[in-house]
């Protein structure tokens, strides 16, 4: 059985199909065009894992914080999909799958950056620690003068695979973060 994950906070859509080790994961700048491109997507990735969506058994979904109807998009879609399917939702940070993948054991605090309006950034701070995610600095609005001094990266996007990585600390159902 596949986990798909799901994130439409930013512009870019990243969209994946794992299980175990297998899997892949596709991410795709769109900016504000989620709606347009996911279902496709999500067939191409199908065909190219040789799965069917009826093997589809839990979806993972990017919480954002981000854009609102960006959000909005992955929301329905995922649980959509879930209904029909009748299987599990699960939501993650958008801003910790998008670190997730940069987070070193031990290592420095990293800072996600999603760009706001006026100009404000959503943030948050995390580390990894004995392999889960730790929260140093909870997601929020951020003016640029109250950004830590090391550790960030801005705009990166939400990663499918770390989406799926994640589903050990993940949420059961799903709780968006409009900040």
């Amino acid at each position: 059985m596949w986990t798909l994950t799901l994130d439409t906070a930013t512009p870019y859509l990243s969209l994946g199909l794992f299980r175990g080790e297998e899997g892949l994961g596709r991410v795709v700048r769109v900016e504000r065009r989620h709606e347009e491109v996911l279902f496709g997507l999500l067939e191409e990735v199908l065909a190219q894992v040789g799965a069917r969506r009826e093997e589809i058994s839990a979806v993972v979904l990017g919480e954002g914080p981000g854009s609102y109807t960006g959000l909005r998009i992955a929301l329905a879609a995922g649980l959509g999909l879930a209904q029909a399917l009748g299987v599990r939702v699960y939501g993650a940070s958008s801003l910790l799958a998008a670190c997730w993948p940069f987070l070193e054991e031990g290592g420095p605090p990293l800072t996600p950056l999603f760009t706001a309006r006026n100009r404000l950034y959503y943030g948050a701070t995390y580390l990894k620690e004995g392999g889960r995610p730790l929260e140093v600095r909870p997601p929020g609005k951020l003016k640029a003068e109250e950004l830590p001094p090391k550790g960030l990266l801005l705009d990166p996007p939400p990663d499918p695979r770390a989406l799926y990585q994640l589903l050990p600390y993940a949420r059961e159902g799903v709780e968006p973060l409009y900040l």
